[in-house]
């Protein structure tokens, strides 16, 4: 008799409790939490699944008759994932997602039990959602240790060229550093900090970027020359066609490009002005000057020649009070 007392106590606390809490919660119309109740001897779903702790909230009279509303509680990743790979039997087992009191609305894993099936059919689908998981984390394995494979002998084959492509950056940012815009110096940094790929090489999308950038950077400068050399300053033609005057004034543009460190961003009279900077840089950079391209350099450094001592400007204009 005692016996059955006890169990006719242990029902209730588990089954009808739970139900009252829900009902007044209802009757107050407010967002008061039902508490989450450890499930009833004889649960047809197991406590513990899936990576997630689940708790009986309550029985909800359906269509389809009484189910018992079930939440997992914890990091749903693995749910989710099992969710993906054995939908079927896990919704036949009465799993899906939902909302409950208890979660403020966000969606998170349930479970919706058929008394009738008995803890049979729950006890299947999980087990063969943890096959599917399984079956999933090797299949995983083996296209990650693949891909670690592939990428080390792509590596071996093509590690050289993009040591070569990274140099040409590092090469690029040294010696022409004015060509470079403060955005591609940046990514430009941030790839030469990068840790190496597989086989001590560069990452192949890092390679990739960085022979980009060099490439544009190289554009950029040949589309000045080309500007450069379709505008030729007709009044200093002349003079350009002379050897000596077109060293003299190659040597001039290196020495403003030299003083120029700050790329004409500060009015400071140092250096090349904003309108000359770009391609004074250009003109300096080159192994030495067409006819063209040095009355472009005279018309500039005109512009500059008070920074020049007075031995070069008598080499460039042909007198030092020039």
């Amino acid at each position: 008799m005692l016996s059955l007392l006890l169990l006719l106590a242990l029902a209730f606390a588990g089954i009808v409790l739970p139900v009252l809490a829900a009902a007044v919660a209802a009757s107050r119309g407010a967002s008061d939490t039902v508490p989450a109740a450890p499930a009833p001897l004889g649960a047809a779903i197991p406590l513990a699944g899936l990576g997630l702790s689940w708790w009986r909230l309550r029985t909800v009279r359906t269509g389809r008759g009484e189910r018992g509303f079930w939440v997992g509680d914890g990091d749903p990743t693995r749910y989710s994932r099992a969710w993906r790979l054995a939908k079927t039997p896990l919704h036949e087992a009465g799993y899906s997602w939902g909302t409950a009191e208890r979660s403020g609305g966000q969606v998170q894993p349930v479970c919706w039990e058929d008394p009738a099936q008995g803890d049979a059919v729950s006890l299947d689908a999980i087990a063969a959602a943890e096959a599917a998981l399984a079956a999933d984390d090797v299949r995983v394995a083996e296209a990650e240790a693949r891909r670690a494979r592939e990428a080390e002998l792509e590596a071996e084959l093509n590690g050289d060229a993009r040591r070569a492509d990274m140099e040409s950056l590092r090469a690029s940012l040294r010696t022409k550093a004015w060509a470079w815009s403060s955005r591609k110096r940046g990514v430009a940094h941030a790839l030469l900090a990068e840790k190496p790929g597989p086989g001590g090489a560069p990452r192949a999308a890092a390679a990739k970027i960085a022979r980009e950038l060099v490439a544009e950077v190289e554009a950029s400068i040949e589309a000045v020359r080309a500007r450069v050399a379709k505008d030729p300053n007709h009044d200093w033609l002349a003079r350009a066609q002379d050897d000596d005057v077109r060293r003299a004034v190659h040597y001039a543009v290196q020495v403003l490009t030299d003083l120029d460190r700050d790329m004409a961003s500060l009015d400071n009279g140092v250096g090349w002005g904003r309108s000359h900077t770009h391609s004074g840089h250009v003109l300096a950079g080159l192994p030495e000057l067409s006819v063209v391209e040095a009355t472009n350099a005279l018309a500039a450094v005109w512009r500059h020649r008070r920074q020049l001592r007075p031995e070069v400007r008598a080499r460039v204009f042909g007198s030092e009070v020039a």
